[in-house]
């Protein structure tokens, strides 16, 4: 699943994953819409990629709240945002822009 802000990152993103031969949840714009998602989906998704832009502190909030449900995270940024963000929330990271084959080893690292 992409949650993104962004409608053409997000749905860029998820041609990368299909392209990649991964099953895609349906992404959503905003933190209220990932609820609705997900309690929309049959099967929650194994990895989730969040878009740093989402309101800092909002994202660190979710992100916590992802974390404490057992989601794999990776978070989509800039070397000059984001990076730190990941960091100190031990979890993934993939800076923008980035290619197919970065995203599907990152998307496979998170799973582990």
């Amino acid at each position: 699943m992409v949650i993104s802000p962004q409608n053409t990152l997000r749905r860029s993103v998820e041609a990368l994953i299909e392209r990649g031969g991964h099953t895609l949840c349906p992404g959503v714009d905003s933190l209220g819409g990932f609820n609705h998602a997900l309690n929309a989906s049959e099967t929650p998704p194994n990895v989730i990629l969040v878009d740093y832009w989402l309101s800092r502190s909002l994202t660190v909030d979710f992100l916590n709240s992802l974390k404490r449900q057992g989601f794999a995270i990776i978070l989509m940024g800039t070397a000059f945002v984001g990076k730190e963000l990941a960091r100190s929330q031990q979890i993934g990271f993939i800076e923008k822009p980035f290619t197919k084959n970065t995203l599907m080893k990152a998307i496979v690292n998170a799973k582990r």
